[in-house]
């Protein structure tokens, strides 16, 4: 499991490809704010599938052996979850913020493939 910053990194460049594939979802006169919910979108749905290794770093209220199970169990269940929401966007009517969706659901899927292709970086958070 990569650390925050590699998370980040993924979510900075999420935010880089939504913006240059909806560019007609951005050339509006809300631009401003509509670029500030996609790098929102792209930075929480990058580390959203870690909240159960954000306690623990936070609080650690359990030891990480005890947690790992749950991050596990997040994570299997996130990827049904997001392409179950992808396939239903791809086939739901316009509606208003549909691209932050879109770039939302494959941010958690770039996040789960992460963790699974890049090796542990022991307790590391950062990296």
């Amino acid at each position: 499991m990569p650390g925050l910053i590699p998370h980040l990194l993924a979510g900075t460049a999420m935010f880089i490809i939504g913006r240059y594939y909806f560019k007609n979802y951005f050339e509006s006169s809300d631009k401003v704010n509509k670029l500030f919910y996609l790098a929102a979108v792209c930075l929480i749905f990058s580390i959203i599938v870690d909240f159960v290794l954000i306690i623990y770093y936070i609080t650690e209220v359990l030891p990480f052996c005890t947690l790992l199970p749950y991050h596990e169990f997040v994570q299997i269940l996130a990827v049904p979850i997001a392409v179950t929401a992808l396939i239903f966007l791809k086939f739901a009517p316009d509606f208003k913020h549909k691209p932050l969706w879109i770039i939302g659901m494959w941010c958690i899927l770039l996040h789960v493939t992460m963790d699974i292709l890049i090796p542990d970086t022991g307790m590391n958070i950062w990296i």
